[in-house]
């Protein structure tokens, strides 16, 4: 999902909204809402901006408090359950992520903060054999701000963090007869100081199944 802005002047009054989950206001608002089944969060303050930070994920709101909306709501086949909700921090005035991890038996296992805007997610048995993962880039407006994070979702126990990195993930390998199994990711350079370090790498992260792990190659 690409983070879609719109520039347009609130019409409602302060601190309302059609399917208004959460506001901060102060002179004016920060609206988080769920309009036409999408979620968006709407910003009074000039210049106005309404985001759509995704398609509402209604089947999973009853997973996380009533003042955050799911976005993402993905599925493995062994059972594990990925929410990704957006929310308004009020102590510091900003709109944020959460990835919540919820295993086989329904209980919930693990909780983690991440970028509002989620760009792309996949989950399975990504590496070709039986180890399910999980892998989430999330963004926020600004350029050179993807983060990507990739999780093992194990038979037993709590997810792993296996990676993270600046940066957007792309194909993973392991399917195809011979193939390597890993994923390879677009890390991103810029150090948000120079701008001459503003650029992108191809690297290639390694899935060893007996240790479990990725390891830059």
């Amino acid at each position: 999902m690409i983070l879609a802005l719109v520039i347009f002047q609130v019409a409602a009054a302060p601190g309302v909204a059609p399917g208004q989950v959460d506001s901060i206001c102060r002179s004016r608002c920060e609206i988080l809402a769920v309009q036409a089944g999408s979620v968006r969060f709407i910003d009074q303050w000039p210049p106005a901006r309404n985001l759509n930070l995704g398609k509402y994920a209604l089947e999973a709101q009853g997973l996380v408090p009533r003042t955050e909306a799911p976005v993402l709501d993905l599925r493995s086949h062994r059972g594990w359950r990925v929410v990704a909700s957006v929310y308004l921090d009020h102590e510091e005035d900003e709109v944020l992520g959460r990835l919540r991890f919820f295993g086989p038996d329904g209980r919930l296992r693990a909780t983690t903060g991440v970028l509002f805007a989620f760009e792309h997610a996949e989950i399975g048995t990504l590496f070709g054999g039986s180890d399910e993962v999980v892998a989430i880039t999330s963004n926020e407006e600004h350029a050179y701000n993807a983060q990507t994070e990739i999780w093992l979702l194990p038979e037993n126990g709590g997810p792993k963090l296996l990676a993270e990195v600046q940066g957007t993930f792309g194909k993973f390998h392991g399917s195809a007869p011979g193939e390597a199994p890993g994923v390879t990711v677009a890390r991103q350079t810029y150090d948000g100081v120079h701008s001459e370090t503003k650029g992108m790498v191809e690297e290639f992260y390694a899935w060893n199944a007996e240790t479990k792990s990725l390891t830059l190659r």
